[in-house]
């Protein structure tokens, strides 16, 4: 015999069916009911219908629910027992044959039976009626805007709030202006606005619902103004010649320090490329910085399979992503059956037995998601020493590389020292 049980969305639809009696019909949901398969598409229901004090038999009706990748439908209803038939404590028994649609291999089922009867009710008083205190609404300040304007504008409603509940529903709309703004976000408390800005007024509606489905509405205005003429900027004055006065020099004995200057070569250099700055790009893509710098410090040379780097980064990073999604799913799945219970009641509504799915089966999915989640950190951890060896080594390579610039198409300076036969000349060789 196979026993198939209900998880917690089959519990709540069982509790959604017992709400709905009205005066003095009430349903019993029965505890013991096996649901035991004969065949493939041959089951048969077995139940006993407990006795209920005061009470008067209406109608026996089967339900039966499928479990199929962790969701619950109702695939069966049906009212099998009615009236002056029914004999509380006799055991009684039904075939079900379904099509082949309804039920697949893998899926779980459970079988449910409700009994309605009629029970006396005893005199309550009418309840106390609660006065609903309407929400309270904020669509925020009133704002301007100079045009020409292209950013967004923010709309905020977050300072509306219910006394006595909680608010259900957010709408907001726009009321009037010399164009129409698209609203991003209608029905959150915080949204934006944008569009074609034209000079003008517009207004938005702020309209909130609370529980007791009482609305109220605010509205706030966006000023538009209209563009300001730009003045061309002021004629520029012209500065007053310079004049250049040329004074004497005294000539002493001794020749003062002066800085000799080497003559410019006849060609521009290039610029230098490959430096340090590049261990910054292998942060964002580990191996493009390295790129970079693989050749001299003109860019010649470079070798473009160190980008080979970039490919093992990408691999590890989507693998650590992989695994993590993985983890998750499977981490959801051992929720799904570890929360998979049936809570047992009797006709007061006393939880009386709890049943569930096998612990080995949830447990094989959690030992999944401990071991997707070992493979993340591996790869994770992997990647990052991907990346964090690439910086050093670009940053070393790129500052060896500004040295050499440095001294073959830099500055450098090279103090000097010159005896002669009226005095010393001393100065500063300066390379550019």
């Amino acid at each position: 015999m196979q026993l198939f049980k209900l998880n917690k969305t089959g519990f709540a639809l069982v509790l959604v069916m017992l709400l709905h009696c009205v005066n003095a019909n009430a349903q019993q949901v029965l505890q013991e009911v096996a649901l035991e398969k004969i065949s493939d598409s041959f089951f048969k229901v077995l139940y006993t219908i407990k006795p209920v004090s005061n009470t008067s038999f209406e109608t026996v009706t089967l339900k039966i629910y499928r479990r199929r990748s962790g969701r619950v439908a109702e695939v069966f209803s049906k009212v099998i027992n009615s009236g002056s038939i029914i004999n509380p404590g006799e055991n009684y028994s039904y075939n079900w044959q379904p099509n082949t649609s309804v039920v697949k291999s893998g899926d779980q089922l459970q079988a449910r039976i409700l009994v309605t009867y009629k029970k006396e009710l005893k005199a309550t008083p009418p309840p106390i009626t609660k006065i609903n205190t309407p929400p309270n609404v904020d669509a925020g300040d009133d704002m301007e805007i100079q045009l020409p304007y292209n950013n967004n504008i923010t709309l905020s409603g977050m300072k509306s709030f219910d006394e006595d509940g909680r608010i259900v529903y957010i709408n907001w709309q726009q009321i009037s202006g010399p164009s129409n703004l698209s609203i991003s976000s209608q029905h959150s408390y915080k949204t934006t606005v944008a569009g074609s800005y034209l000079p003008g007024v517009y207004i938005f509606e702020l309209t909130v619902t609370d529980d007791a489905l009482a609305t109220t509405t605010d509205r706030v205005q966006i000023i538009a103004k209209a563009p300001i003429d730009v003045l061309p900027p002021p004629a520029a004055i012209p500065a007053p010649p310079v004049t250049i006065v040329n004074t004497p020099v005294k000539k002493d004995s001794v020749s003062k320090p002066a800085i000799a200057v080497k003559p410019k070569p006849a060609y521009e250099p290039p610029p230098m490329k490959g430096g340090p700055g590049n261990a910054l790009i292998n942060i964002l893509l580990p191996g493009v910085g390295h790129y970079f710098v693989s050749g001299d410090h003109y860019g010649n040379n470079r070798k473009p399979q160190v980008l080979l780097i970039s490919a093992l980064y990408a691999g590890a990073v989507g693998g650590a992503v992989y695994y993590k999604l993985r983890s998750n799913s499977e981490y959801n799945k051992y929720i799904d059956l570890a929360n998979f219970r049936e809570y047992q009641k009797d006709a007061n509504g006393n939880i009386i037995g709890v049943r569930g799915v096998s612990e080995a089966i949830s447990s094989q999915q959690l030992a999944a998601s401990q071991n997707s989640h070992k493979n993340f950190l591996i790869l994770g951890g992997v990647s990052l020493g991907i990346m964090g060896i690439d910086v050093i080594y670009t940053l070393i390579k790129g500052s060896k590389n500004k040295r050499a610039w440095k001294s073959d198409a830099g500055i450098s300076m090279q103090p000097y020292v010159l005896p002669g036969t009226t005095g010393t000349t001393a100065g500063v060789l300066v390379n550019f």
